[in-house]
């Protein structure tokens, strides 16, 4: 369990690094089976075999999916949607008992389920940026909006490597996607930490400014943050990799809204209707408080 001065740390910033929460043993398992499924490549997976729900290179690839003409960038991020589905190892550590005991302190729910996982992959020197965005108006699929989300890497992701930056109590501000669209150049140190120069912030936020701050994390740690919470990486010009996962979680106030995402094919419910009924591809991890057993 997180303490409460760490719970009042995210309600405040809208993220928290938790601190280590995996061993060596389970890191180096988890980076195996993520190198295999990496090694593969998009088109690796042989026919009927368990293999991702996507597996695509983010630059190369608009946030709508449409694609911008190129199926490989020279800087890429690769992304691979529920890696759970392919490697045992990220199936289990979707239950890890510390993440689902604080995904559901930070959110008070006791019902919780996986919305999907996310591996971010930048490659030594090539790796892309990831623009600054939010995450909650990226899934329209779903909502009210998934709230909290757990990011591990497997290695150790600084400023160098292309680690997250964030920005303190923008979870507070609501949507503002709009905006931050409009930033889709910003992709290198220092330009990427000098942004929100001309943004106006709702009146009555307790943030009353665009502070963007780093968030280096260690390999085997874990760090939460908040849907709404402003965030991106610069582009990794290091000799060292920046390999890391996302978990989305979802409470059981969840519906389904029957608009597009990847996700959207796989959910067995209608519309309107609650997304703990959504299926197989949808694993429930918390039932009143208690993790459910991998």
């Amino acid at each position: 369990m997180l303490s409460d001065a760490q719970a009042a740390q995210f309600q405040r910033d809208g993220f928290l690094n938790g601190g280590r929460m995996l061993g060596d043993a389970d890191v180096a398992e988890l980076t195996g089976a993520l190198d295999a499924v990496i090694a593969k490549g998009p088109n690796g997976f042989a026919a009927g075999e368990p293999q991702p729900v996507l597996f695509r290179d983010l630059v190369a690839k608009r946030y709508d999916g449409t694609t911008t003409g190129r199926e490989v960038s020279h800087t890429p991020v690769w992304q691979i949607v529920n890696i759970w589905e392919a490697a045992p190892a990220f199936r289990r550590l979707l239950f890890h008992p510390f993440i689902i005991e604080a995904i559901s302190q930070l959110t008070g729910f006791g019902d919780l389920q996986v919305w999907h996982d996310q591996v971010q992959y930048k490659p030594p020197q090539t790796g892309g940026a990831t623009g600054w965005h939010q995450d909650a108006p990226l899934w329209p699929s779903i909502e009210p909006m998934t709230p909290v989300t757990a990011w591990i890497p497997f290695d150790d992701a600084d400023e160098a490597n292309g680690c997250m930056w964030m920005v303190p109590g923008s979870h507070a501000w609501g949507n503002q996607m709009p905006y931050l669209a409009t930033l889709t150049e910003v992709k290198q140190l220092p330009a990427f930490s000098r942004i929100g120069g001309d943004f106006q912030v709702p009146a009555g936020a307790p943030a009353r400014d665009v502070r963007v701050v780093p968030c280096p994390v260690r390999r085997g740690e874990v760090h939460f943050h908040h849907s709404l919470t402003w965030h991106g990486s610069p582009e990794n010009h290091s000799s060292r990799p920046r390999r890391a996962i996302a978990i989305h979680y979802m409470t059981s106030a969840a519906r389904y809204t029957g608009r597009q995402h990847p996700m959207q094919p796989f959910i067995q419910v209608g519309v309107g209707e609650a997304m703990l009924g959504a299926g197989p591809h949808f694993p429930i991890v918390c039932r009143a408080g208690r993790p459910v057993p991998a």
